[in-house]
């Protein structure tokens, strides 16, 4: 009986799609055996380390860790006492175990290492170590770099939240992969988290490795990291606890920021400030903490920003409100009109508009804005050679905050305004939790 036992939880394993267990009371039912009986040669397989059991509100699969085998044994005890009820719908019977935690039957991790042909399985390293009962939900650390091959390739899908996001191949009009078999993969999620030295690194839970193709698989195990890591805890919170997180990153904090600055001046001034907003479907990709530390990247953010902030002001915004142009003097008696740049009109008209403390000025208000143009021109006058800094990621936090308080002080100024006074600011975005990694 222990045998056929065996070979009944062994083969459903191998066998599913998903490498899941059995059920407990598969067993006594397959076998037309007692049900208390049945837990008994269990015991004494577990005992053995022939098979394993899971006791979760999903069993179904092996999620987070294994049991000692002195757990195991005393949860099956403990499930002599479980009952079954049978759910009918229409012609339909349901068994229904009266338990929230049921139990479910796997070979033992010993007993698959000892006697699994992973022959079918070829190079799929990540689907391998769950053919060989890894919890299927532990996570899995790479260098963020991993992330570059599908973020620059425009046959990818590449998107992403706060903290996390997902990578799938494009389909063309008539429903077809554009790309060859071996890269048509499905990342269903993956999440940012640090490694020992604070650095970022991308995470991702083992069954969702099994949606890369055997070239992927290895090409991710090449970028794994084996060193001390752990995932942000809002990346926790949301994908095991099930709890929505009330924190927000300073990316998305930002893009609202300048969402509302857009609204205000529109009802101000009946113009919006800038020409359009980048929250929700227009957000770029690239605009993200799932930032690779190389110069060319840090020198793309860069641009990015400029175009999102400068290259971004309406200058229609100050017609009728200072002059658009300045007078050059040719020396000649003739003067020549010189048309101002976006910072300098809102330096301008912000100067005019605004009364500040004495010693203040608006310059120093919007110098980190001024500071990025200064330094898109670095890349676009230099043939720069691409390199490697770790330190980047830090330029990376740092540019971003500034430019966020900057662009927060600007929608804390035109709020004043009495035309505004039922404009309602998000909550969050007032005394929310805005994180920096």
């Amino acid at each position: 009986m222990k045998k056929k036992i065996e070979k009944i939880i062994y083969n459903f394993f191998i066998k599913s799609h998903d490498f899941n267990g059995t059920p407990l009371r598969n067993i006594s039912k397959k076998l037309k055996i007692e049900y208390k009986t049945s837990i008994d040669i269990i015991k004494e397989l577990v005992a053995e380390e022939i098979i394993s059991i899971q006791s979760s509100t999903n069993p179904h699969i092996i999620g987070f860790k294994h049991y000692s085998i002195e757990d195991q044994i005393y949860l099956l005890e403990e499930a002599k006492e479980i009952t079954e009820r049978i759910h009918k719908i229409g012609a339909i019977s349901l068994s229904i175990e009266n338990t929230d935690y049921p139990i479910c039957l796997y070979p033992s991790r010993k007993n698959l290492l000892e006697n699994r042909d992973l022959t079918e399985f070829k190079n799929a390293v990540f689907t391998k170590q769950l053919a060989l009962a890894e919890p299927q939900l532990k996570p899995l650390f790479f260098e963020l770099e991993v992330l570059d091959r599908y973020f620059s390739d425009p046959r990818y899908d590449f998107k992403f939240e706060e903290y996390s996001g997902r990578i799938s191949c494009k389909y063309d009009e008539n429903d077809n992969p554009i790309v060859r078999e071996e890269d048509q993969v499905f990342l269903k999620t993956f999440g940012l988290g640090i490694d020992e030295k604070n650095n970022r690194v991308a995470v991702v839970y083992l069954r969702y490795l099994k949606g890369l193709t055997e070239e992927h698989q290895i090409f991710w195990k090449s970028k794994e990291k084996m060193s001390n890591c752990k995932m942000l805890a809002e990346y926790h919170q949301n994908t095991i606890e099930g709890n929505w997180t009330f924190s927000y990153s300073i990316f998305t904090a930002f893009l609202v920021e300048q969402k509302c600055i857009y609204d205000l001046t529109k009802i101000i001034l009946s113009k919006p400030l800038f020409r359009k907003t980048f929250e929700n479907e227009n957000r770029p990709k690239e605009f993200t903490f799932f930032f690779t530390p190389t110069l060319r990247n840090y020198n793309d953010f860069i641009h990015l920003l400029d175009k999102m902030i400068s290259e971004n002001i309406n200058k229609d915004f100050f017609k009728g409100l200072i002059p658009l142009y300045k007078l050059k003097d040719m020396g000649d008696g003739t003067f020549e009109r010189d048309q101002k740049g976006t910072l300098t009109l809102l330096t301008e008209w912000l100067t005019s508009a605004f009364l500040v403390k004495e010693g203040l000025e608006m310059g120093e208000l919007l110098k980190p804005l001024k500071s990025i143009r200064k330094a898109r021109q670095d890349p676009a006058h230099k043939i720069n050679e691409n390199e490697y800094d770790s330190r980047l990621i830090n330029k990376q936090k740092i540019l971003i905050g500034n430019v966020y308080s900057v662009f927060r002080n600007l929608r804390i100024m035109f709020h004043q305004h009495p035309k505004v006074a039922s404009f309602k600011i998000p909550d969050w975005l007032e005394s929310g939790n805005i994180k920096n990694f």
